[in-house]
């Protein structure tokens, strides 16, 4: 099953799931209860910590971690897992659709980053891009133990500028994905 966030990014061929960590969990178990699926892909932008991923790059992922900057920061502190990771194997389709990608790891956060030293520090790591809903497609894959992976289009740099160039490069980011499918 492919799907995706919604909200102006959504595709033809993928189910919408909704905005952030919230929706997109509630969705996704929803979608998996009533439909017959045997491996979940997750496509959509992502947010770039670092400018060594160029912009409308396609990138692929299985690994997730959900950091807050209060954490970064040393400000907050949490009981549960920050980080999942798919390792399940996804069918050879998916695997032909993946050749060429970047493989990178992502965070998942109901907000996005715009300074660059937050950013900065999520590079350091390890962390390259992030996407709201991520965390949350791993997490339901698990429960439901489904292979899973997702495919971004870097859609911006994590700066004072994400929003804007966001909302200039929609439109290519989803012409790049749906030129996959």
């Amino acid at each position: 099953m492919i799907v995706c966030a919604g909200n102006g990014e959504e595709f033809d061929f993928a189910k919408s799931i909704g905005v952030g960590l919230i929706q997109s969990a509630i969705n996704l178990t929803k979608l998996c209860l009533n439909n017959k699926v045997s491996e979940i892909i997750f496509v959509g932008s992502a947010g770039s910590y670092t400018q060594e991923i160029p912009l409308l790059e396609l990138c692929v992922s299985n690994f997730c971690t959900q950091i807050e900057t209060s954490n970064l920061l040393s400000l907050s502190y949490t009981p549960i897992e920050l980080k999942i990771e798919n390792s399940q194997n996804v069918s050879y389709e998916t695997l032909q659709l993946m050749q060429g990608m970047k493989k990178v790891n992502l965070n998942s956060s109901n907000y996005i980053t715009i300074d660059e030293g937050s950013a900065e520090k999520m590079f350091m790591k390890n962390i390259h891009l992030e996407n709201m809903e991520f965390f949350s497609v791993l997490s339901v894959a698990e429960k439901f133990n489904l292979p899973a992976i997702g495919i971004f289009c870097v859609s911006n740099y994590c700066n004072a500028n994400a929003h804007k160039d966001f909302m200039q490069n929609r439109e290519n980011i989803k012409k790049r994905i749906s030129d996959l499918f």
